[in-house]
């Protein structure tokens, strides 16, 4: 037996692949818990019987806001947008509707997913708070998620 208390080299390199493992399994373990709570947190909404909203306000000037123009790829991924800024669900109301340059031009149902994407993709800038306006054809939007 040794008894100058120095740990061999093999062990060392052991110690320090066991800590590298048990690091990398702890970061894994934890990701998966954030996916794991985010999805049962999703289902648990869509399951109490609400359904977010989607609506959509036109803007008669764009002011101090970002503008973000609208693709044909926005429409494709989010065809709840769609519907309401170009399809069946516009039914722009007159201006005045609680701003006179804003009016309310449609609503609808959307899943938890989507009303989650589309907040990720048009909601309020996390330093001003300020709503990014979307262009089309010259008019601006503004998209507002609500859940139940």
């Amino acid at each position: 037996m040794k008894e100058d208390g120095k740990p061999e080299p093999g062990n060392r390199l052991k110690t320090a692949g066991l800590v590298v493992a048990c690091s990398l399994i702890g970061i894994v373990a934890v990701a998966l818990g954030f996916m794991l709570a985010d999805a049962l947190i999703i289902y648990a909404m869509e399951s109490s019987g609400g359904q977010p909203m989607l609506y959509v306000m036109e803007r008669a000037e764009p002011g101090e806001s970002m503008i973000v123009p609208l693709t044909e790829r926005d429409f494709a991924d989010h065809p709840a947008l769609d519907a309401v800024i170009r399809g069946e669900e516009k039914n722009p109301s007159a201006w005045g509707w609680g701003m006179r340059d804003q009016r309310f031009i449609g609503g609808v149902g959307v899943s938890y997913a989507e009303s989650r994407a589309l907040q990720d993709a048009y909601g309020p800038d996390g330093e001003t708070g300020l709503y990014p306006l979307m262009e089309y054809e010259g008019a601006y939007y503004v998209v507002l998620t609500m859940w139940p």
